[in-house]
């Protein structure tokens, strides 16, 4: 009788060896599945977004959109800009406004074949007049825009002023030199006078 005792006991304890042995082994299994979605979780939220530039037609972020035109060629440039001319016809109100200011832009670009600030200023001033919505981020751009543009504007009127002012004193040189010339060639001319008359009073005499 103590033969068989002993041996139930020592069944019931490999028994539950082996039970406990399985639940390990599961409850092990289970943390690597929450570790591994856990894991991949993580990766999915601090993934950058792809291309990192979203440019629709509602939500434009004016910094980024500026950043991917520098990246185009001219003839891109071109065909970017005749793409917002279309939807400058748009029925919807927003992909007017979002047309317009990308038009603001590519015209702002200094670095682009379709550089205009004039042009871009023009529809600046009419854009921030329609009292149009942006977030903090597009209004601080904007506002630098504008700055920027008043510098170039304020630039090109000086050096196109200083290009008529050395005009008008390249003409006033010119004229001057024109009426020395004219000065001279009477002096030679009086000269060749005060010859042949010398010439005659010297064969007389």
């Amino acid at each position: 009788m103590i033969i068989i005792k002993k041996y139930n006991f020592t069944e019931k304890v490999k028994i539950s060896s082996k039970q406990t042995d399985s639940r390990v082994k599961k409850t092990w299994r289970v943390i690597a599945i929450l570790a591994f979605l856990m894991t991949a979780s993580a990766c999915n939220v601090t993934e950058p977004p792809a291309a990192s530039v979203s440019i629709t037609n509602e939500t434009t972020q004016f910094s980024q959109y500026y950043l991917w035109l520098k990246t185009l060629t001219d003839e891109q440039i071109f065909i970017e800009e005749d793409k917002q001319n279309a939807l400058l016809n748009a029925q919807q109100v927003t992909v007017q406004i979002a047309a317009q200011s990308k038009l603001i832009l590519i015209y702002s670009l200094s670095t682009g074949v379709l550089h205009q600030p004039y042009k871009a200023k023009r529809l600046l001033n009419e854009f921030l007049l329609a009292g149009s919505s942006m977030s903090q981020e597009n209004l601080a751009f904007t506002m630098l825009l504008r700055d920027q543009l008043n510098i170039q504007l304020k630039l090109r009127e000086k050096h196109n002023k200083a290009n008529k002012d050395f005009i008008k004193q390249s003409d006033e040189h010119h004229a001057n030199i024109e009426q020395l010339e004219q000065q001279l060639k009477q002096v030679n001319q009086q000269l060749i006078l005060l010859k042949k008359i010398d010439q005659n009073i010297n064969q007389r005499g």
